[in-house]
């Protein structure tokens, strides 16, 4: 029994050149029936028929972006569903495997609907249990996603009697391993919901799941009060950086082998050995790789402890003894996540608004409207602004009815058409006529959503840099030199709606595949896998590629000329999902 996804429909496309994990496990032993789990995506567009197979005889000999325009359009479909059946079926009949293949569609409401999952794995299990006969059922954890994964191993609970075992593919090209676990393992659920009558908020110790993605562990920490933070992690990914956000808790981290359930179970079981017995502990199931998250279960299982997972799309943390569910807890300021990832980087400035000199004066906010008002001809006005950038020199340029002038003691005086602004003092005019206006006018498009709620912690013009100046060695210093520079990075603007971090960057000109790619490399630097971009530019591109570039990225969206406005940007934010 398992799920598939987009791997095994790649391989069905001649995309991958391995068996895919449910080929190779069905290859690798007996088996009279396979049950496959098919998500469907209830906004798929319904194509036709011809038109999937016009485009699968395209597929052979295409490049990796029509490839991908394939698979995003006809994924989690039924046409994908019928095409992987008939690959299998036929591939099992070339084997000599004479294996009855059993395909469900499931209809969820997102990839990582917990209840749907569990509903459409309890209910396979179900019929097979009612069916008549003696079997052994091989529960495959592999293929899906994490929360099918585990969700297979908690509808079982249901079915004590039958026999059942699990099964994971450690590497691609290996066969699948047995997980093995304790034998109490279903007598454990019983203890566990009788026990614990409620899911608490304060433990003794928390056991973190810690991986590349380091926010699981941020969320256990600021969910639950405990007395010490354990992070299992591998040899690969250290956990110190967590030692910040643990407080006066005891911090403690701990490697395993990231593919041995068996050792992450006896670590974890050594490790609360050396502790009363009667503590109350709990574990963040939510990081690691998907052996970890069994071998953790395994040692969470044999304490009687409380596992949970922090459910991102929901913003839930789910406890999984029961599957009771709470909202995660806040994260109100920018800089937790600059901490949280951010490795050898800090904030350099703050990027306050009310802390930067003039930048909120009622003259400067009204020019600042006024140069979007004209944006179309202050563009015409940049190539001889540019030279003067940074020099803080003075300067004496027009075009059309604008001129613009710095004079040598500070002083910055522009003339739009009949309306003239000055300025006692201004050095960094040349820099705000080049392209801060535009960031300051889209932190006034966004700043009535501070007083309403919806963000948090709205910063303009923050710097990241370097800790030291002798740290830019290593591959770690390097890497983060190509995305930000020798110096530091400016971002300008940025804000958190409580949940992930919103990187803003502003374009008052042309826009480049590049600046594109260097906005994506940014978000996800610093805001992880849910990091988001908004790309807020004074005309929309010309750019074909841009465009596309922009479109087929999961953690950006861009918003752009007349659209560039409150009302469009409080769409965005509100509803990122379902645009995207």
């Amino acid at each position: 029994m398992t799920w598939y996804g987009i791997t095994d429909f790649r391989v069905s496309l001649g995309l991958e050149q391995t068996n895919g994990p449910i080929l190779g496990a069905l290859l690798a032993e007996d088996y009279t029936d396979v049950i496959i789990l098919g998500f469907t995506h209830p906004d798929k567009i319904k194509n036709k028929d011809y038109e999937f197979q016009q485009k699968l005889a395209d597929i052979e000999n295409s490049d990796l972006a029509t490839a991908r325009e394939f698979i995003n359009l006809f994924s989690n479909t039924a046409k994908a569903h019928n095409h992987f059946n008939q690959w299998l079926e036929k591939q099992l009949r070339d084997a000599g495997k004479k294996i009855e293949v059993h395909f469900h569609s499931v209809n969820l409401k997102h990839l990582n609907d917990t209840e749907g999952i569990y509903e459409a794995a309890n209910q396979s299990l179900e019929a097979v249990a009612s069916s008549e006969g003696e079997k052994l059922v091989t529960l495959y954890l592999s293929p899906g996603t994490p929360v099918m994964a585990f969700v297979w191993a908690f509808a079982a609970l249901r079915h004590p009697n039958l026999k059942k075992r699990l099964i994971a593919s450690p590497e691609a090209n290996k066969p699948p391993q047995t997980i093995v676990l304790p034998n109490e393992w279903l007598e454990w659920h019983g203890r566990q919901v009788k026990s614990r009558g409620g899911n608490s908020n304060q433990y003794d110790v928390i056991f973190h799941l810690f991986g590349e993605q380091r926010m699981p562990s941020l969320l256990g920490v600021l969910q639950f009060s405990s007395k010490r933070h354990v992070f299992v992690n591998s040899k690969q990914f250290s956990a110190n950086v967590m030692k910040q956000f643990v407080g006066s808790s005891e911090f403690r981290e701990v490697a395993v082998d990231p593919y041995d359930p068996e050792n992450v179970r006896a670590t974890i079981l050594d490790i609360l050995a050396t502790m009363p017995s009667n503590i109350q502990v709990g574990f963040n199931l939510t990081g690691g790789t998907k052996l970890m998250y069994a071998g953790a279960l395994a040692a969470c299982r044999k304490v009687n402890a409380t596992p949970f997972y922090f459910n991102s799309r929901k913003d839930k943390v789910v406890f999984l003894n029961d599957f009771d569910s709470v909202d995660t807890r806040e994260i109100t300021s920018v800089e937790t996540f600059i901490k949280l990832n951010g490795n050898n980087l800090l904030v350099s400035k703050s990027g306050y608004w009310n802390k930067m000199k003039g930048i909120g004066d009622f003259d400067r906010k009204k020019l600042t409207l006024k140069l979007w008002e004209k944006r179309s001809k202050i563009i015409k006005l940049f190539p001889k602004i540019s030279p003067y950038i940074g020099k803080q020199r003075p300067f004496d340029v027009f075009t059309g009815n604008i001129s613009a002038k710095l004079t040598s003691d500070g002083r910055a005086e522009i003339c739009i058409g009949n309306e003239q602004f000055v300025f006692v003092k201004w050095p960094e005019f040349a820099r705000y006529l080049a392209g801060s206006w535009l960031e300051e006018y889209t932190y006034m498009c966004l700043e009535p959503f501070v007083e309403s709620g919806l963000i948090k912690d709205l910063r303009i013009g923050l710097e990241v840099s370097f800790k030291e100046a002798s740290a830019n060695k290593g591959l770690l210093d390097e890497q983060l030199k190509n995305i930000f520079g020798e110096t530091y990075q400016e971002l300008d603007g940025a804000f958190t709606d409580g949940r992930r971090l919103y990187i803003v960057e502003c374009k008052s000109g042309n826009i480049t595949s590049e600046q594109v790619m260097k906005l994506q490399n940014i978000v996800r630097y610093f805001g992880g896998i849910e990091g988001r971009g908004i790309l807020a530019s004074s005309f929309p591109p010309n750019s074909n590629v841009v465009k596309k570039k922009i479109k087929e990225s999961k953690n950006l969206q861009m918003v752009s000329g007349n659209n560039l406005c409150s009302r469009q940007l409080k769409k965005i934010i509100q509803r990122w999902d379902d645009q995207k």
